[in-house]
């Protein structure tokens, strides 16, 4: 990557003396080899600055069916819990006997689309449990589909009363509904569950879930009448686990567009102070890397906010609007696919964490998509998208080739004027610069390539390490999960210190071997400092895909090979250029 750069020095300051020249080639590489170690110690950095969450105890989250359910405080006993500003949470006291269930036959409503199950428990008119059909916990072929509540997290949908200084959840309220036990939708169908219920002090509750077979968004409305004062607020919340996900691999964080600004923070340690206590807001809730629950409110609008974290294992997320005795919202719950996100709201594909090469990362997730119509299968289709980047990036890569070679076959014309003008650096410029002018050189045109290199190597990290649809996607043989780092599995190989499973990365091996012979076949540089610094560019390269996803080691394996066949034509051109101009 960097041997396009290295054929030109700046003649001013040029070393006075064979001595001078070496050290100044030895800096260069303690000061390549210096900004590879920075590279491959930055993610141990980070790791030991913001350790991950705690591993998730048994049952933190199930697979399939209801999850455990977190046993609920009594009316007598109220789970503390930080409310607004660190406010004190409490519950709706239920109205009589239908606290306890009494004459109740309906505990849970299940709604079954062809994209989820989703299970409403009448107890706190909550979502208990959300199953995604099409996406599994592991990349197992039998593995469970994936369930996007925690049994640790408040459920989603719960609704939340501020009265004076106080929110109040309806967690205690039994709901009851006129809806079957289980509802099944047909392609494209459209269904409401609507539930009401009752609290002390004569407040009627009501609630409605709207489900669509064929999206993940569901509507939410809610609405608080009689009693003997009007609420400050009504509003909806929903929570999630402060333990890592086993599913996804990633611990969860706060995201959230409020005030036309993106918001995305780890939630373990999560302060109140995070979030305004008001704003206009576009989406609030928790997400992972490849997953998301969050209010979308469409357009946005001044809301109130109140974000508290209820003990070690959990944190919640409600909001309210000020004034307004009822509230429609929407949830959406799924993947953070592209498509997906702005369907539900354009504000929402904020909520993928792109990085600084957010444009980049969005062309290649958006061009994947395009060529997994073509093929589906994400293998082939990094292999496409290789083949376009390369013809691309072919001109100026081939330019940039010839500006080298050239600039290495002047390299003893370049040597006897650093010689014979080494006291004097203007001349010594004057006649280097009249040297790359006869010759129609360009001393920066190999630098191109290399610096373009930079910006596609983050955004396809970017991209193939954010993009849910490459989540356990397979490509061939033991490669069957593209967003992970490939191993093939070999019971009879003793542990590799760094590798992540028993066995041998192939494809990272191939890679490194193609970044070898790549280097080897292009013209060597006659400084044998900077010859020994780009021999070790392969060995570098193939440490750091050992924990990098498979899709990027296979694009860059398949630009490789590409590179060797673009560099085998290229060295039989070279072999017809004409002498320098002496």
């Amino acid at each position: 990557m960097t041997r396009l750069c290295r054929a030109h020095r700046s003649p001013v300051g040029a070393s006075k003396s064979a001595k001078g020249y070496g050290l100044d080639n030895t800096r260069y590489l303690i000061a390549f080899l210096f900004a590879t170690v920075v590279v491959l110690l930055y993610p141990v950095f980070v790791n030991w600055l913001y350790p991950p969450a705690a591993q998730p105890k048994p049952g933190a989250r199930q697979s399939s069916g209801a999850p455990a359910a977190v046993s609920a405080p009594t009316a007598a006993t109220p789970r503390p819990k930080p409310g607004l500003r660190g406010g004190p949470w409490a519950t709706l006291a239920p109205a009589g006997a239908a606290s306890a269930g009494e004459g109740l036959s309906l505990q849970t409503i299940t709604v079954s689309t062809s994209l989820y199950r989703a299970v409403l428990r009448l107890r706190g008119g909550r979502l208990s449990s959300f199953v995604l059909r099409r996406l599994r916990q592991t990349a197992s072929p039998d593995s469970p589909g994936y369930e996007m509540v925690a049994a640790t997290a408040e459920p989603a949908g719960g609704l939340v009363v501020q009265e004076g200084g106080k929110l109040l959840s309806d967690r205690e309220i039994v709901y009851r509904s006129q809806s079957p036990g289980t509802v099944e939708l047909a392609a494209g169908a459209q269904a409401d569950v609507v539930l009401v219920g009752a609290a002390g002090g004569g407040l009627r509750l009501s609630k409605s879930f709207s489900f669509r077979d064929g999206s993940y968004v569901v509507g939410l409305s809610a609405g608080v009448e009689g009693g003997s004062q009007e609420p400050a607020a009504v509003g909806f919340s929903l929570g999630e686990s402060l333990l890592s996900d086993a599913g996804s691999g990633e611990a969860p964080e706060l995201a959230a567009e409020v005030n036309s600004k993106v918001l995305a923070q780890a939630i373990k340690g999560l302060k109140a102070d995070a979030l305004p206590q008001h704003g206009t807001v576009a989406y609030a809730g928790f997400g992972d890397r490849y997953f998301l629950e969050a209010f979308v409110v469409d357009p946005p609008r001044a809301l109130a906010l109140a974000l508290s974290s209820e003990d070690a294992e959990a944190s919640a997320l409600s909001l309210l609007d000020p004034g307004a005795s009822r509230l429609s919202l929407r949830l959406f719950m799924g993947p953070k696919e592209l498509h997906l996100l702005e369907q539900a709201s354009p504000e929402l594909r904020h909520a993928i964490n792109f990085g600084w090469a957010w444009l980049l990362a969005l062309v290649f997730v958006k061009a994947l998509v395009f060529f997994h119509g073509l093929a589906p299968n994400y293998g082939v289709d990094i292999l496409l998208l290789t083949v376009v980047l390369r013809l691309v990036s072919f001109p100026l890569s081939i330019r940039a080739q010839r500006s080298m070679t050239r600039l290495q076959r002047l390299q003893p014309q370049m040597q006897r004027l650093r010689e014979k003008f080494k006291d004097d650096a203007q001349r010594l410029n004057r006649e280097m610069m009249d040297l790359y002018k006869r010759n129609h050189v360009n001393p920066v045109g190999g630098c191109l390539p290399t610096l373009l290199q930079l910006p596609i190597f983050v955004g396809l990290y970017e991209a193939l390490a954010s993009a849910v649809e490459l989540r356990h996607a397979p490509f061939v043989g033991w490669i069957n999960d593209l967003s992970a780092p490939e191993c093939l599995p070999l019971p009879f190989i003793p542990p590799i210190p760094l590798l992540h499973c028993q066995g041998l990365p192939v494809l990272v091996l191939l890679m490194g071997a193609s970044t070898f012979l790549q280097q080897w076949m292009m013209p060597a540089s006659p400084d044998p400092n900077q010859q020994r610094m780009m021999m070790l560019t392969p060995i570098i390269f193939t440490f750091m895909f050992i924990n990098l996803p498979a899709g990027l080691s296979l694009y860059y394996f398949a630009s490789n090979v590409l590179g060797i066949v673009q560099q085998f034509f290229l060295n039989r051109e070279i072999k017809r250029f004409t002498p320098a101009t002496a």
